[in-house]
């Protein structure tokens, strides 16, 4: 079970100080679309040099012929990159081969409808994905109905973490990665079901400075379980 710092909000230079303060206290680095986009890889090779030795996510969502995008993520020095769980089965096949020549991972941002998460998920898996990331719904971006008709048209809301259950019992080899309004109040019931990844961001990052988003990403790892 690792801890994985989500960056998607800050310039490039508090972006590099925050990864020099905290990034010893986290076990993986993400760098998140919206600052792919505005700095592009330039920032993750800066990042690299700055922590050769921990490993970097970069969240580029690949949805269609991302195997050079892909290439270019994992030469910039990420050791996992990211897709859409929309994005056709050939692109995700392709994908988890161009990682295998890399010694990398993909990471499978689970996008699709809630109705579908659990053939999706299934499907995923057997393409060879590593992780099958799923909102853990504790925000109410997450809030949505689960698109299935019920007695008298009822659609009941997706409860926090029943996405996160869904797709635990379909994956058959990949690992389970959670994000999404994790923090201390609720970090019991993510460890409860045991997420190879625990996505954090702004539990971390909404502190005043980076002493404090130190001293808040060391608190959240004290709950992990201890695996030594």
């Amino acid at each position: 079970m690792r801890l994985q710092l989500a960056i998607d909000h800050g310039k490039e230079h508090e972006i590099l100080a925050v990864v020099e303060k905290v990034a010893s206290e986290v076990d993986i680095v993400e760098i998140g679309f919206p600052m792919v986009v505005t700095y592009g890889l330039g920032l993750v090779k800066k990042i690299r040099e700055m922590v050769p030795a921990k490993p970097i996510c970069v969240d580029v969502k690949v949805y269609h012929g991302g195997t050079g995008v892909a290439s270019r993520c994992f030469d910039a020095g990420a050791n996992i990159v990211s897709v859409l769980s929309v994005a056709p089965d050939p692109v995700i096949k392709k994908l988890v081969e161009k990682a295998k020549i890399y010694d990398g991972e993909i990471l499978c941002d689970m996008s699709a409808p809630a109705r579908m998460v659990a053939r999706r998920t299934a499907e995923v898996d057997e393409l060879g994905v590593d992780y099958v990331m799923v909102p853990t719904g504790f925000t109410p971006d997450y809030d949505y109905d689960i698109d299935k008709p019920r007695l008298w048209s009822f659609h009941p809301k997706v409860k926090p973490l029943d996405l996160a259950g869904v797709v635990q019992r379909n994956i058959r080899h990949a690992k389970l990665a959670l994000s999404t309004g994790i923090n201390e109040t609720n970090i019991r019931q993510v460890i409860g079901m045991k997420p190879e990844l625990i996505v954090v961001g702004r539990a971390i990052l909404d502190q005043p400075d980076n002493d404090a988003r130190a001293a808040a990403a060391a608190h959240l790892r004290r709950f992990l379980p201890y695996e030594g």
